[in-house]
């Protein structure tokens, strides 16, 4: 079987697309009409489930194939019905009524029994009447393949545009998002500049703590405090970041296997937010703005991963 594809289905390969979406397509002959009705939703890999009569199981390899040319992943249903015309031709089994009437006739004989036999109670023995399938021949089985096809790509193409336009909308989402990841960062860079200050009153505090009013030399406190900063800069967690960032953007404005690719790089987000957040751990002022831009960060990486569930 030859499917082809819609021209309405191209140039959406690169934008974003939800997991979550239906279609239907229908054709009618003169035999019998065919509808096709498809559902997709959330699932990690492609899980194809295709239905179709017994009479059409040779065409579900083909729409098996089909589907794996337009979808990556999702769990997806696809549902072939075939509706036959109102023309009913029946078809009466010669012999076997025969062989009941002669049946019949040696009862009677045996048994003198002057009955008469019913033929509406015979006709309704299984068997003697029965209805010709449409699909009894070949040119009949063959014009309803090519109505299934036709029926098959009308329905994904309508699944297909479902998925599009509620994509655009979780890129929406996700872009704002991203926004916000971006924001919070520069926030973190900027209070990180003050961190020397706030490291120098932390070990101040603590040698305080520790010995009292003995004299304490600052120049010795100020080197401390240098090299405190320097084992717990997070500047490269600030690149790292932004890096991310800029990445997760330009995959959702135009990538390829975007879930599976978005969901790594927020894994490494989440990773820079958390190390950040494990560096500034007690440092008040500037060390409490980095904590609470970075789990503002944290939040906003949450959301996207729960958008990203549902990316194609």
């Amino acid at each position: 079987m030859t499917i082809l594809i819609s021209n309405a289905s191209k140039g959406v390969g690169t934008l974003i697309k939800s997991m979550t979406g239906f279609g239907r397509g229908r054709f009618s002959s003169p035999g019998f009409a065919c509808s096709v009705e498809v559902r997709s939703v959330n699932h990690r890999f492609l899980d194809l489930h295709v239905r179709v009569p017994t009479e059409l199981s040779p065409l579900e390899v083909p729409l098996r194939r089909f589907i794996q040319s337009k979808i990556r992943r999702g769990r997806i249903d696809l549902v072939v019905l075939v509706e036959k015309n109102d023309t009913v031709n029946l078809s009466l089994n010669r012999p076997l009524l025969e062989a009941y009437l002669r049946i019949l006739e040696t009862l009677k004989a045996e048994t003198r029994a002057m009955v008469e036999p019913d033929l509406v109670q015979i006709l309704r023995i299984p068997g003697i009447i029965s209805t010709e399938s449409p699909l009894s021949s070949s040119a009949s089985f063959e014009q309803l393949k090519t109505d299934v096809t036709r029926a098959a790509e009308e329905a994904l193409s309508s699944l297909e545009s479902m998925k599009v336009q509620e994509g655009q909308a979780l890129a929406r989402d996700i872009r704002d998002r991203l926004d916000s990841i971006e924001k919070a960062t520069a926030t973190i860079e900027a209070s990180s500049e003050g961190l020397l200050s706030a490291y120098h009153q932390k070990i101040s505090t603590r040698l305080k703590e520790w010995i009292g009013e003995i004299p304490v030399d600052p120049v010795r406190v100020a080197q401390e405090a240098a090299l405190y900063v320097e084992r717990s800069s997070i500047a490269e967690e600030i690149t790292r970041l932004r890096s991310h960032v800029v990445q997760a953007r330009s995959l959702v404005d135009g990538g390829q296997d975007i879930g599976k690719t978005l969901d790594f790089l927020l894994q490494e987000m989440n990773r820079e937010a958390n190390t950040m957040l494990s560096k500034t751990t007690g440092i008040t002022g500037n060390g409490l703005e980095i904590a609470n831009s970075a789990i503002l960060v944290k939040s906003e990486i949450e959301k996207i991963r729960e958008q990203a569930q549902n990316v194609e």
